[in-house]
Parts: C-alpha cells; structure tokens; sequence
C-alpha cells in the first residue's frame, strides 16, 4: 500500500481545525494546541494505530512553512523601526545567545561531571541552545496583531539569531571535529553572508517585478514563486534557508517602499494555513521514548535555557536603556525553539568527534522542542499581553 500522504495530512489538518474550536472558547493560543492536535496523531498515539507514518512529505511541506514564516519575519521589520530600535535588538540577541548558552554550559556540565565526554556534550548543547525558533513567536504575534516595540524588538532578535546559531555551530567544528578555524569560518561566511546576498537580490527583483505587476491576483504566484526559488538556491548553494527568506522579506518590503505591504499581504493571507501545517506536523514527530529516555537531562536543558534566554535579554536591554516593556518581558518571547537546533544537532551526527553522544543530543533536543512548542507560545502571549501591545479585541478568530 502507498503512503496515505492526503489521508495523513487531510486528518491533521482537520484535528487543528477542530481544536482550534477548543483554542477561541477557552482563549488559548491557537498554535499550542495545533501542536496538541499534531501530537494525537503521531506513532505513540494514533499514528501507529492506523499506521499513518511521517514520510519525505512532511519535511517538504516543514521547510516551505517555516520559509513562508521566515519572509513574513524579514518584512515586518522595517529600516525605520530597526534605527530606532537597532541597539536594543542587537544587544537583545547577544545577551540572550550568551545567557542561554552560559546557563545551559554549566548546568548540563555539572549534571554530567564524571561521565565520559560531559564537556563535550556540555559544549554542544550550549550552542545549540543559543538559537531561537521564530515560528511560535511570530504566530502568535500574528495571531493577536501585536504592535508595539516589544513586538519590534522581538521580530528584530529572531531575525538575527539564525546567523548567530550557525556562527556559533561553525565555531564548534573548530573546537571539537579538527576542522580549521579559516575552513569554519568560510563555512559560516558562505552560510550567512550568501543568505544575505541571495535574499538581498531576490527581495529586489521582487520589488522590480512587484512595481510592474498591475493585476493583483500575480501578487501571490508572484511572491510565492520568489521563496520557493530563493529556497532551492539557498540549498544548492549551501546558504540558510531562512536567512534568506528573512532578507527577501526585508529587502524586497525596503525597495517597494510606499507599497510594500502589497508583497506581505498575500502571504498573510495564507498564514494561518500555515500555521496549521507547520504545527500539527512539529507536534506529529513527537516520539515518547525521546522524551523518557534522558528526562532529567531534558528538564535541565529546559530550565537552564529559558532562565538563560531571560537573564542575557533583560541585563542587554537594561544597559541600551530599552523601554520598560522590552527590558521586563523580551527574554519570555526568545523561549521557543524547534527547526535550526534540530538541523545543526542531527548533522552532529555525522561527525566523528560526537559518535557517542550524537544521538544523546539530538533526543535532548527534540524532546525540549516539544516542550517549547507546548509552552512557548503562552510565554510569547503572556509578555506582549503584559506589554499592553495586544488586546482580545484585536484576536483574529
């Protein structure tokens, strides 16, 4: 029998719907419980009753969600709000990389002093732990029409953190696989730096395109066609994906100018479709022997990372003298995470260095991403409600 991918992916997107039902009576975040829709059917649960399994499908359909996620990122965030607040998401995004990377160090070291290789599990997890997730952050920005300069700050810092994850992963190459320092940092240059270019030229070709386009039904084909084909570069050219669907969004918004919205409005259009399918898959790859295989491992890594997140991004926001809002509740917005970390910890395996505890590391991080993508999203609503930048007038439902 062939992969029932319609039948698959027909009853999670019906189970989302239905919860999301559950989601507008008792005021939750939609996302939380698309992930807890995805989560019935997966092998522990449904999934393996009917044999409906995750097959190549799924991760097509991932990555195309979260570039369509990525590009509404880079084109909510304008030049001027970046002069404005440029300091403070800068600085942002180095406290909360180092404090969680800090935290997670030392927490997981100290849980594995005395074991065979604690430092290098202690290292990489620590790394891995700087990078953030922007789907749940954005959607729930999204979903609540969040505007204001925590909401700013917060789109600025997810932006910055996928460039940041994969300099610090390159750096960890050095450290730990005998790769050199210049065949690293040329790894990241090409990863980062192409990302930045490749998205830059295809966010101006959009624009140019854009500003000759008079039917507005091209808008959609249009701007779909550019991020799918800014995708595909990016993978053949070994840039990151998302950076790049981030830069197109900014770039291509900048150069329209005066009309900008016009290349976010198609896409916003078809957002929660894709935030449907983004989370109920993220919430169908959940495995219960992942989870209760390195439990106490799992909740240190958590727990040391979130206090992490939340210590680095108020001490940086307090010393760029950022608004009050910003300095008390940024650091509860940075806490998910799910896609690059999961990426970068399953190329570990591959490398020699982390034959033993590869797949340590890669269980630890996909049993927190679950949790984060649980959790999150109410941390993401908790802090811009506490911020006065959402109401429950402006919910989309």
């Amino acid at each position: 029998m062939s992969d029932p991918i319609f039948l698959h992916l027909g009853l999670l997107l019906v189970t989302g719907l239905l919860f999301s039902l559950l989601a507008a009576r008792f005021n939750l975040p939609r996302i939380a419980v698309y992930a807890l829709a995805g989560l019935i059917w997966s092998q522990d649960l449904l999934g393996g009753v009917f044999n409906l399994q995750l097959g190549n499908w799924s991760g097509m359909l991932t990555q195309t969600a979260l570039a369509l996620i990525a590009y509404l990122i880079g084109g909510s965030v304008t030049a001027r709000q970046l002069k404005r607040l440029g300091n403070t998401i800068v600085f942002c995004t180095a406290g909360e990389v180092l404090g969680a990377a800090i935290m997670v160090f030392v927490a997981v070291w100290l849980f594995l002093s005395g074991q065979a290789q604690a430092l290098l599990v202690a290292a990489a997890l620590s790394v891995l732990a700087a990078s953030t997730a922007p789907a749940a952050t954005v959607a729930v920005i999204h979903e609540y029409r969040s505007r204001g300069p925590l909401t700013t700050s917060l789109l600025g810092v997810v932006a910055l953190d996928d460039a940041v994850g994969i300099i610090l992963f390159s750096l960890l190459l050095v450290v730990t696989t005998g790769i050199s320092f210049t065949g690293a940092m040329s790894v990241a240059a090409v990863e980062v730096g192409g990302a930045l270019l490749l998205g830059a030229v295809m966010g101006w070709a959009l624009a140019f395109f854009g500003n000759r386009v008079r039917n507005p039904h091209f808008f959609l084909p249009m701007v779909l066609s550019a991020i799918l084909l800014s995708q595909g570069l990016a993978q053949i050219w070994h840039c990151s994906p998302l950076l790049t669907a981030m830069t197109l969004g900014f770039v291509g918004r900048a150069t329209y100018k005066s009309g900008g919205e016009r290349l976010l409005a198609p896409v916003e259009y078809l957002e929660e479709l894709v935030f449907l399918v983004f989370f109920t898959l993220a919430g169908a790859h959940f495995n219960l022997n992942v989870l209760l295989g390195g439990a106490e491992l799992v909740v240190i890594y958590v727990l040391a990372r979130v206090v992490g997140k939340i210590a680095g991004t108020n001490l940086m926001a307090r010393f760029t003298d950022a608004p009050p809002a910003v300095r008390r509740y940024i650091g509860l917005g940075v806490v998910p995470q799910a896609g690059i970390a999961i990426g970068l910890a399953l190329s570990l395996l591959n490398h020699p260095a982390f034959a033993d505890t590869g797949l340590l590391i890669v269980n630890v991080i996909l049993a927190s991403t679950l949790i984060y993508e649980l959790l999150g999203p109410f941390a993401t609503r908790y802090a811009l409600r506490q911020a006065g930048e959402i109401s429950e007038e402006g919910r989309y439902d």
